[in-house]
């Protein structure tokens, strides 16, 4: 079958390949903003006490028969290596490693212990909510320790238990990457598909032409949105094509704010830019009205809708009394920054976020870089402002949005967010196993972020998907990104 992309797969291409502890429930009955955690890897687990889980690693199970890994059979000593790796604990400690990217989905982490080849026992420190469901997080899949060995990284090559597996010969970087069924999967007769071929076509007219010709079966997936406009005309085009209506999880314009660097480091700057911004007209413009708007560091069910029009207030008069206050009464100017690969939906909400400063005082120098140099930008925190989509990049606990992104000690903070009182109201979070009380910690969070302005999050918006009718077994899921599974197939 045939996927689009605008870049390489990357964590679409972790899915396919690799499987984790425990994995995100997918079909054709599960919503798209769902989240529930099933058995993957581990068949099932236990929590003996607030401290202590307790996973049971499958039988059987073997990854791909492919070097250096060459099929041999997965035991708990592969999780224990994994989770140690990505969080630079145990046999990882004291290694000068780099910083771990995710290594926040551990924190707290004790000890991991493999009493035999099908039992794993991780223990914290105190108790850490989010660790269950980042056990299902795309982002922490389970990995060979025989591909290190060898490259001492695990960047040049993948071979892992998942349905399907990178054929470097068949695939051609920058233009296509063909994953092949994995004839030694676990979940026998899966998966039905026998190869998945990511297409990279940048431009969104040519994805939708190849899309009408059936070159390709699924259009709007990851990376590949469609707006309502968009989806118009790529139904009108293929009126047989399933239509997938959902609103996305996160943000679909999601404005980093560099903190430390003068003028964003007065928060008075910041309020005005956040005043400035106009939620509803992006809404209209980008939805048809049928998009929801969100906040920085929340879930779709943190605050109701009423509560963050509360919240999120557009006010032109308040934001130029600000600019004023902060010394920029004649206005002020600022630079932003944008990757031009997340398409032309991103570049037109970039303009209009550049429009509505500009009501304000705050004129946006906009300048386009390619991929690579925007993601080292934010990580060096060597920029003013910028943007992703952050439609799909949230794996199952609020935590990963609200404390990855603003705790001072994550390495995911690239607005470069440092608040001891914040700090505190995020790691309170972690340690609540009381969903009730720890929603409200997270709303007390959530409310920092956007008082203070430390990054902003504009809409969630009315999106689509289409597939061939031919397609069958596949329905979108934020925790899956919409990659097809071992249980989809093709009926032609």
């Amino acid at each position: 079958m045939g996927y689009l992309g605008r870049n390489s797969p990357n964590n679409l291409g972790q899915i396919l390949a690799y499987d984790t502890l425990l994995a995100a429930k997918h079909g054709t009955d599960v919503k798209y903003e769902d989240f529930v955690l099933q058995p993957a890897l581990a068949e099932r687990w236990e929590t003996p006490d607030a401290l202590t889980y307790t996973f049971h690693i499958r039988r059987g199970v073997k990854f791909a028969n492919l070097a250096p890994v060459n099929g041999r059979e997965l035991t708990a000593d592969d999780i224990k290596w994994t989770y140690e790796y990505w969080s630079r604990l145990g046999q990882f400690k004291d290694k000068n490693l780099p910083v771990a990217q995710y290594g926040w989905f551990f924190e707290g982490m004790r000890s991991i212990e493999a009493p035999d080849p099908a039992t794993v026992v991780i223990r914290f420190d105190q108790p850490f909510a989010p660790f269950i469901n980042y056990t299902g997080s795309y982002w922490n899949p389970i990995v060979p320790h025989d591909i290190y060995d060898q490259d001492g990284n695990l960047k040049n090559r993948m071979v892992g238990t998942g349905p399907f597996q990178l054929d470097t010969a068949a695939s051609q970087k920058g233009a296509r990457w063909v994953f092949k069924k994995n004839s030694s999967y676990w979940n026998t007769g899966k998966p039905y598909i026998d190869e998945v071929e990511w297409v990279i076509v940048p431009d969104d007219s040519t994805a939708a032409a190849a899309f009408q010709s059936k070159q390709v079966d699924i259009i709007g997936a990851t990376g590949t949105m469609l707006d309502f406009n968009a989806a118009k005309a790529v139904k009108a085009a293929n009126p047989a094509a399933v239509m997938y209506p959902y609103v996305t999880f996160g943000p679909l314009l999601f404005i980093y704010i560099n903190n430390k660097a003068a003028p964003l480091n007065d928060a008075r700057v910041r309020q005005a830019i956040s005043l400035a911004t106009d939620p509803d007209e992006f809404i209209n413009t980008f939805a048809g009205g049928e998009g929801e708007r969100t906040l920085a560091g929340a879930f779709p069910d943190t605050y109701s809708q009423q509560e963050i029009r509360q919240l999120q207030r557009y006010d032109i008069a308040q934001a130029k009394q600000l600019l004023s206050a902060a010394g920029y009464a004649n206005g002020l100017d600022l630079e932003f920054i944008y990757n031009p690969a997340y398409g032309q939906l991103h570049v037109s909400g970039v303009q209009l976020f550049q429009a509505q400063l500009r009501k304000a005082g705050i004129n946006v120098t906009l300048k386009s870089m390619d991929s690579v140099a925007v993601s080292n930008a934010r990580a060096q925190g060597k920029y003013s402002l910028t943007a992703t989509p952050r439609t799909t990049a949230l794996v199952g606990d609020v935590d990963s949005y609200a404390y990855a992104n603003f705790h001072t000690g994550s390495a995911n903070n690239q607005s470069q967010v440092s608040d001891p009182k914040l700090d505190a109201v995020l790691e309170a979070q972690r340690r609540e196993l009381d969903q009730a009380k720890r929603k409200e910690l997270v709303r007390q969070a959530v409310r920092t972020i956007v008082e203070q302005a430390y990054s902003i999050a504009i809409f969630r918006a009315a999106s689509y998907q289409f597939w061939q009718p031919y397609l069958k077994g596949y329905a979108p899921n934020f925790g899956t990104l919409g990659a097809p599974q071992a249980d989809t197939w093709l009926e032609k």
